[in-house]
C-alpha cells in the first residue's frame, strides 16, 4: 500500500498579501467583505497544499507505523 504525506507551500509572503488586501477590502466596503475573507483564506491555504507519495526503505519514512518493543 502506499503512503502520502501532506505538504503545505505557502509562503509568509502569500499570506501577508493576502491578509492586507482583504484588510483593505473589509475596510472599504464597512465590513461586508469579512464573511468572504474566511473562504478565500482557506482556499488559498488548500491551493498550496500538495500530496507527496513517501518512499519506503529509509529511515524515518513511514512517521505513523510504532515499532512494538521485542518485536
Amino acid at each position: 500500500m502506499k503512503r502520502y504525506k501532506f505538504v503545505c507551500t505557502l509562503d509568509f509572503g502569500d499570506v501577508l498579501v493576502q491578509t492586507l488586501v482583504w484588510i483593505i477590502l473589509v475596510v472599504c466596503t464597512f465590513g461586508l467583505a469579512l464573511p468572504f475573507f474566511a473562504y478565500f483564506f482557506i482556499r488559498l491555504i488548500i491551493n498550496k497544499t500538495e500530496m507527496h507519495e513517501i518512499s519506503g526503505g529509509g529511515v524515518g519514512t513511514e512517521p505513523y507505523i510504532r515499532s512494538e518493543p521485542g518485536a
